[in-house]
């Protein structure tokens, strides 16, 4: 029997290396050329900081001047209870917590671009959604929500403050380089120091508009999560299946909404060259500020050929053959989904 090469967790994440080519020698950079790249680059990002208490931070995102807090903008990886308590019982306690990052999108309305765990804890405590578990220093607290709390301790959580860095909407670049560039390179470091957001929750976060719904949408139809599975889920996943969906790894690494991707950008022949991230990217460019027509046209394809390879392959349309756990492939899944699309 052949051998058959073990399922990694690698096999899960998509091959997006780029396609080396020949490039001509450059000439030696000199001081000269880093004197002027600091003065052409180092003031087009100006930002200011702020604090906010908590009640403010509510009403703000009640009125929508603090928008993106969905899960699916930044990451799908959610705290959990305990570690939303421990938030609170740190803001009680006095203890500082690290700011949280905002991108002025329009005059007083901002982007969260880092923060959004701490800042749906705080929102989902005070609308009495959050009950506080597993506390051991305040441990007393455990069991309370918003509304239990002695008067003493509401008006004491109500003057605590969260700081803010506001990269200001008055950071305008140069024509050449685009607003999604900033902040691109802006939440590439910010997530430095911590776990780092994989290509596809870049673009996630990025290119937010009407295509990148799409994806997402399409992403959790009930035919496509069976001939992948991924647990059946909606818009707001139940306790119990976002317990689970955190256990898939296309889920909770938004390998789901690349996939989804893939279609769209294989699709367009005109775009097929160079590596795969770079044609990724391209996708969502083109397509993130989709008309109506164009997103329900969109969809009516990516379904109609999901439901043609399903008709015709099966369930495990997408599984390798000759592989021994019959893993999932997605250079299959796009060979198929393009192939039915174009015939």
């Amino acid at each position: 029997m052949a051998k058959t090469r073990k399922s990694t967790d690698a096999d899960l994440e998509d091959t997006e290396e780029e396609i080396s080519r020949a490039t001509p020698k450059k000439r030696p950079v000199t001081p000269a050329d880093l004197e002027k790249l600091y003065d052409d680059t180092s003031g087009r990002i100006l930002q200011e900081r702020n604090d906010f208490f908590l009640p403010q931070i509510r009403d703000f995102v009640q009125k929508k001047r603090w928008v993106n807090l969905r899960p699916e903008y930044q990451r799908r990886r959610r705290w959990d209870r305990k570690k939303q308590s421990r938030l609170i019982e740190s803001l009680l306690m006095n203890v500082p917590v690290p700011p949280v990052f905002l991108y002025e999108t329009d005059l007083s309305r901002y982007e969260v671009m880092d923060g959004q765990q701490r800042l749906v804890s705080i929102i989902e405590f005070y609308r009495g959604k959050l009950e506080l578990t597993n506390l051991t220093a305040w441990s007393d607290l455990n069991g309370l929500r918003y509304r239990d709390l002695p008067e003493r301790l509401k008006r004491g959580l109500d003057r605590r403050r969260i700081s803010a860095v506001i990269l200001l909407a008055e950071s305008a670049p140069p024509e050449e380089i685009q607003f999604a560039d900033i902040r691109r390179e802006v939440f590439e470091r910010l997530n430095t120091g911590g776990t780092a957001l994989n290509p596809q929750e870049l673009r996630n976060s990025i290119y937010g508009g009407p295509f990148n719904e799409l994806i997402v949408e399409l992403a959790r139809t009930p035919l496509f999560c069976k001939m992948w599975d991924i647990p059946t889920h909606g818009r707001t996943p139940s306790s119990t299946q976002l317990e689970e969906l955190q256990n898939n790894d296309l889920y909770k690494k938004m390998a789901d909404c690349q996939i989804v991707l893939r279609f769209f950008a294989f699709r367009d022949q005109h775009y097929v060259s160079g590596s795969v991230k770079g044609m990724l990217d391209s996708c969502m460019k083109r397509n993130r500020y989709g008309t109506p027509a164009n997103i329900k046209e969109f969809r009516n394809i990516f379904k109609s050929r999901l439901n043609l390879v399903y008709e015709i392959f099966g369930t495990n349309a997408f599984r390798l053959p000759a592989s021994q756990n019959a893993r999932h492939s997605r250079p299959l899944s796009d060979a198929l989904m393009i192939a039915l699309d174009r015939l």
